[in-house]
């Protein structure tokens, strides 16, 4: 399968599991039951234990095709590739990976963030840029505003989004997701509970497959409450909106007591005045004095 085909499996789910688990038999079993679920990217980080064996044991699997992730250099890009691995993933702007996935066949995913590492890592070779982490950025807002003027650019957004922020990015024009321990979550691993990785792990692919029909059903298994809709405003007096949305000026409390006290005449401060604002439309003219003839 040459990188291409890979990107575009990766694209038709718009789903890639990264998987980081505490053993290789934690990893082993929640591929099994990602791939149970119609998960069919995943992403083998290279912080587990004898990972390389994860990789050859997945390497003749037809059900789903698995990738190195988390990989720094060309030496661990070049071993992960020996071991089966059908992609790989960096979490940083790593150009010396491209050839190596090159001369392998292998599709390669380059992490970046700013809107130039993004155009670097796409003009070094990347089929695809991993924009890593997007949340700590501003989440989909700062994605939003990449792709308005990126528009050509194959992204993945990864790192610590939410479920419901997930429908955000869907609507955007992002290839793929890729989801960690939301997809995953480790109470789930260490209770060996894969039955329930693949059930969560199914309706993530139904809600990405149609988000619209979904998105309750989604966020019902999430624990999540459907926010409630806000009452319509009452209509407003455009009079009362302009006078309210002038501005104000905060001054000394002694300074707006003089003030209130000669807006009303009385020569003593008014008791009901609010100290400390002052509205501009409230003000008298101040009489200029000998010494001010110049500003006339």
């Amino acid at each position: 399968m040459i990188p291409t085909e890979i990107v575009s499996m990766m694209e038709r789910r718009r789903i890639v599991a990264e998987v980081r688990t505490a053993t290789a038999i934690q990893a082993l079993g929640v591929v099994d039951a990602l791939a149970a679920a119609g998960v069919n990217a995943i992403e083998v980080s290279l912080t587990i234990p004898g990972v390389n064996e994860i990789l050859s044991h997945m390497a003749t699997r037809r059900d789903v095709f698995v990738g190195a992730g988390a990989v720094l250099d060309a030496r661990q890009a070049m071993l992960a590739i020996s071991s089966g691995a059908r992609f790989i993933a960096s979490p940083i702007l790593a150009p010396d990976l491209v050839p190596v996935c090159n001369d392998a066949n292998v599709a390669c995913v380059l992490g970046a963030l700013t809107p130039t590492e993004i155009i670097a890592a796409q003009h070094a070779g990347a089929q695809m840029v991993k924009v890593f982490p997007a949340e700590a950025l501003g989440g989909p807002m700062y994605i939003r505003a990449l792709l308005r003027q990126l528009t050509h650019v194959s992204l993945q957004v990864s790192g610590g989004f939410t479920a419901q922020n997930m429908g955000e990015y869907l609507a955007l024009p992002v290839k793929t997701l890729a989801l960690g321990t939301l997809l995953v979550p480790r109470p789930l691993v260490e209770r060996g509970n894969w039955q329930a990785i693949t059930n969560r792990a199914r309706a993530f692919v139904e809600f990405v497959a149609n988000p619209h029909a979904n998105a309750a059903r989604f966020l019902a298994m999430m624990g999540i409450a459907p926010q409630p809709q806000a009452p319509a405003p009452m209509p407003i007096d455009p009079r009362i909106a302009a006078i309210a949305g002038m501005p104000t000026v905060n001054v000394p409390p002694e300074i707006a007591a003089a003030m209130a006290a000669m807006v009303s005449g009385s020569g003593q401060a008014d008791p009901g005045a609010v100290s400390g604002s002052f509205h501009p439309w409230d003000s008298r003219p101040v009489e200029m004095g000998d010494d001010e003839d110049w500003l006339r």
